[in-house]
C-alpha cells in the first residue's frame, strides 16, 4: 500500500472512531437536563462541522497528485487537532 493510500485509510477510521464517540456523547445529552442536551447539542452541532471539514479536506488528498498530497496533508492534522478540542470541550460537560 503506498503512503497516501495508508493515510487515508487511517484517517477514514479515524472519522469512524470520532463519529461513534460523538453518538456516545448525543446519548448522554440525551439524558442530560434539557437545559444542558441543548448547550450539548451546539457542542455536538460544531463537532459535526469540524468532522465534514476533515471529510473534505480528505477528498483535497485523495484527489492530490502523488508528489503534492502531503502539502494537504498538514491541513488534515491541523483540523483534527480542533475537533479533539472540541470534543473535550463537550465532554467536560458530563464530568
Amino acid at each position: 500500500m503506498t503512503e497516501k493510500k495508508d493515510f487515508l485509510e487511517k484517517q477514514k477510521a479515524l472519522l469512524k472512531d470520532w463519529n461513534r464517540q460523538i453518538d456516545e456523547l448525543k446519548l448522554k445529552a440525551k439524558k442530560a437536563q434539557v437545559d444542558a442536551s441543548v448547550k450539548v447539542e451546539n457542542y455536538i452541532d460544531d463537532l459535526r462541522e469540524r468532522l465534514e471539514e476533515v471529510r473534505l479536506k480528505l477528498e483535497d488528498v485523495r484527489h492530490a497528485a502523488d508528489d503534492n498530497w502531503e502539502e494537504v496533508k498538514s491541513g488534515v492534522d491541523n483540523i483534527w487537532s480542533g475537533v479533539k478540542d472540541a470534543f473535550e470541550r463537550a465532554k467536560s460537560r458530563f464530568s
